[in-house]
């Protein structure tokens, strides 16, 4: 199990980061932590060659690199798909999956590509938004086994939108995740904080049906303060040690990825948020290691 954390590309000019982390260096902090890995928000803007010299920075740091595209109310998102090379969604994604290809190279190491479902209006037929987002993954999936076998893709736990919001997105329940993931053969990133606020304002299950937890194969873990999510691991809201628990007597063995931006740090302690959260991380991964033998 490898405990990894958010970082995006630019980090250490960022004049966030820059005063959570002060004069440090922030790469060798992160290792000091024990964090194994970073994932990296990525999407239409990100240029080639930075995101090339951050994955080279990370990987010499003995980081493992994995990427999160981001494309919701845009024409890159999976709604927009076909297989037709000339397909804005399939030719940004394919620019991820090489890069993700490259990072698997130089780390001598797997990846994931982290990918949401299918987002539209609530005027958009279900179905149809179900099947744009097969239709994607399906694709996604085969690129990378027939391009790029240490790469995975997995298909994301989405937060449903609140009722006011004019919006669909597909995969924000755990039936929907199983039908995507079956259908094309992607794995599944489980986000705990999403499966928390989902249970909160619709009440639906917290914890997936049994049939879909070995295929997760990605975590996002994070805590909630209020009404605020992605926060540091010390309020107690979302019972990730429990989650943890139960997807490693599945056999889970992915990156568990502490989804928290540099932003939120500073409402919870600073910096010693982080490093009680890196603290809790690898304290759970070796009870668990333990208890498994």
């Amino acid at each position: 199990m490898l405990i990894g954390l958010k970082l995006d590309v630019g980090f250490s000019q960022d004049e966030v980061c820059r005063q959570l982390y002060g004069d440090r260096d922030i790469l060798a902090f992160l290792t000091e932590q024990g964090f194994d890995a970073v994932e990296t928000p990525v999407g239409p803007q990100t240029q080639p060659d930075e995101l090339r010299e951050h994955v080279a920075r990370c990987v010499g740091a003995g980081l493992k690199v994995s990427l999160h595209p981001y494309s919701e109310g845009s024409i890159f998102n999976a709604l927009y798909f076909s297989p037709d090379e000339d397909n804005p969604c399939r030719r940004l994604h394919e620019r991820f999956l090489s890069f993700a290809a490259e990072a698997a190279r130089m780390q001598q190491y797997p990846t994931i590509v982290n990918i949401h479902g299918a987002a539209g209006t609530d005027k958009d037929p279900r179905p149809f938004l179900v099947e744009r987002s097969i239709a994607f993954f399906t694709w996604a999936g085969r690129w990378c086994r027939e391009n790029a076998p240490q790469v995975g893709v997995t298909v994301e736990l989405q937060m449903s939108p609140n009722t006011d919001e004019p919006r669909q997105r597909i995969g924000d329940q755990y039936e929907e995740l199983a039908e995507i993931a079956q259908a094309s053969g992607v794995g599944v990133c489980w986000d705990f904080g999403h499966a928390y606020w989902n249970t909160r304002h619709y009440r639906r299950p917290l914890v997936p049906p049994e049939a879909l937890l070995p295929r997760i194969r990605h975590v996002h873990c994070h805590d909630v303060r209020g009404d605020e999510d992605h926060q540091p691991l010390v309020y107690g809201a979302v019972p990730w040690r429990d989650f943890l628990k139960l997807l490693s007597d599945h056999g889970f063995d992915g990156r568990v990825i502490f989804e928290v931006p540099p932003t939120e740090f500073p409402k919870a302690g600073g910096l010693q948020s982080l490093i009680d959260s890196a603290q809790a991380l690898r304290d759970c991964r070796q009870v668990l290691s333990e208890s498994r033998g």
